[in-house]
């Protein structure tokens, strides 16, 4: 039976993003991590000093800066918007708590994009980019396409 959502050239054309993953850093050469966590008042995904070693698949890996990293659990039943604003919600709304964790180290919002195929879209309301502003987050986006060759070249 053909899925009545695919046209009969097999060629799936636009939709949402299929899933998204989402992570609030907090990045500095002398980044102290802890002092991230105190400030505000959740624990990290993972955390390091600059230099510190851990192992990884292939060996082992030496942090090349300090890194403090809280990540919403991966899935496909997110929009972009609907990751952003939980993982904030879960993290203190007061400014003053965003400027000093700001004068620690660079915040950014690290966001995977998986696509199922090559042509997807999301938007953004008005209000996240806002709240993304006053607490000096910059946006990132990572987009990668798991669509086969083929469906690319069309």
């Amino acid at each position: 039976m053909m899925n009545p959502h695919v046209p009969e050239d097999g060629i799936e054309v636009g939709g949402d993003v299929d899933e998204v993953r989402v992570s609030l850093r907090v990045s500095a050469p002398d980044l102290d991590p802890d002092a991230i966590t105190r400030i505000f008042g959740v624990q990290p995904t993972y955390a390091a000093r600059k230099d510190h070693r851990r192992l990884s698949g292939g060996g082992y890996i030496t942090q090349r800066t300090g890194i403090w990293i809280l990540t919403l659990a991966e899935s496909s039943e997110w929009t972009l918007g609907d990751a952003i604003a939980a993982l904030l919600d879960k993290l203190p709304s007061q400014m003053t708590v965003w400027y000093e964790a700001a004068k620690k180290g660079r915040i950014d919002l690290f966001c995977g994009l998986h696509l199922a195929a090559w042509n997807r879209g999301l938007e953004l309301s008005p209000e996240l980019p806002g709240r993304l502003s006053e607490r000096q987050i910059t946006l990132g986006l990572d987009i990668y396409c798991e669509a086969p060759d083929d469906e690319a070249d069309a």
